[in-house]
């Protein structure tokens, strides 16, 4: 399988028990999680050599975060000691009409670290395939910025591919810095993750606000063409409630594009989501599925990682088939 190497910030998650809301709770359960982290786990679960680049503190908990990667197969060898603190962020969870929110502790944490590390580039990358990075990581100081870049720089020089997903947070950075950031990413890149919003809010494009499959298309077509990108790939959720949504994805691909089906699921954890859709692409690609069975690949990992605790998808590539194959079936004997 292949070697896929993600770069970013491995984060402390706490979260208030059975539903209570952070001002009201006396009680925290801690998981792990962080976008590209996240995303290292399930390509690990899929089989292939997946490995983080990051900084953690050389405390306790920096340890105790770095045994969660490594129980699920994840290469830490990349993983620097330093700074002061784990990143933390704490996950009041959604029901019903009620929407979730997410407060993040992230300030001096240790990834800030990263830009000032000495790194052999020709040993990060030796031998990887393909890096996944987000906008996450260069939202966090203007020295990630340029770190991220330089790393993206370095991998395309020898010949690694270049995953990249927008995942703007606006608790994090402005749009108008989002956008100069990711616009001076976008001509490395060979599998692009970018939704409808991220075309109509980010990079200010025209078009019905609501999501078009038609405009989408040609948004598409013009962003492939311009930047030469492979893969263009997003999902399109429709929020019934913070406790069922709808989703189906969309792969452009060799000037086509591709649609899953649309599958309704009920919410047990909202969070990573997203990261397990990354996961399931990147391993479509990387395990040569044509383009609708990856997309459908995708979709399924991500409906799954909804139905489990924690950021992490858990669920293997014959589990993944298997739900594709068996939609709401019966009981797995």
């Amino acid at each position: 399988m292949a070697k896929i190497l993600t770069i970013g910030e491995l984060l402390l998650r706490l979260t208030p028990v059975q539903l209570q809301r952070l001002n009201q709770t006396r009680e925290l359960t801690m998981s792990y999680g962080g976008a590209e982290a996240n995303v290292a786990v399930s390509l690990s679960q899929f089989g292939h050599h997946a490995s983080l680049l990051s900084v953690i503190p050389a405390n306790d908990l920096g340890e105790a975060a770095l045994s969660h990667l490594k129980a699920f197969g994840v290469d830490t060898s990349s993983i620097f000691r330093g700074g002061e603190r784990l990143g933390l962020y704490f996950y009041e969870q959604g029901f019903s009409s009620k929407q979730a929110k997410v407060i993040y502790d992230r300030k001096y944490s240790s990834i800030l670290e990263l830009p000032n590390e000495k790194i052999d580039w020709d040993q990060v990358y030796a031998g990887v395939d393909i890096l996944h990075t987000t906008g996450i990581t260069p939202a966090l100081s203007e020295k990630l910025q340029q770190f991220t870049i330089k790393a993206i720089q370095e991998a395309k020089k020898r010949k690694v591919q270049i995953s990249f997903d927008f995942n703007y947070r606006a608790k994090l950075w402005s749009i108008e810095k989002a956008k100069e950031t990711f616009l001076s990413i976008l001509p490395y890149v060979d599998i692009c993750f970018v939704g409808y919003k991220d075309f109509k809010f980010l990079l200010g494009n025209d078009g019905p606000e609501h999501f078009t499959k038609d405009v989408l298309e040609n948004w598409y077509r013009e962003l492939a063409i311009k930047y030469e990108i492979s893969y263009l790939v997003c999902t399109n959720r429709t929020i019934i409630s913070s406790s069922k949504n709808e989703i189906v994805g969309y792969v452009y691909f060799e000037n086509c594009l591709y649609e899953s089906e649309r599958i309704s699921f009920e919410i047990l954890d909202r969070i990573g989501g997203g990261d397990a859709f990354a996961a399931g692409v990147l391993h479509g690609i990387a395990a040569g599925y044509e383009s609708k069975k990856m997309i459908e690949f995708a979709v399924s990992s991500s409906v799954l990682k909804h139905t489990v605790y924690g950021d992490h998808n858990q669920f293997s590539v014959d589990e993944v088939k298997t739900f594709v194959a068996n939609r709401g079936g019966d009981v797995n004997r």
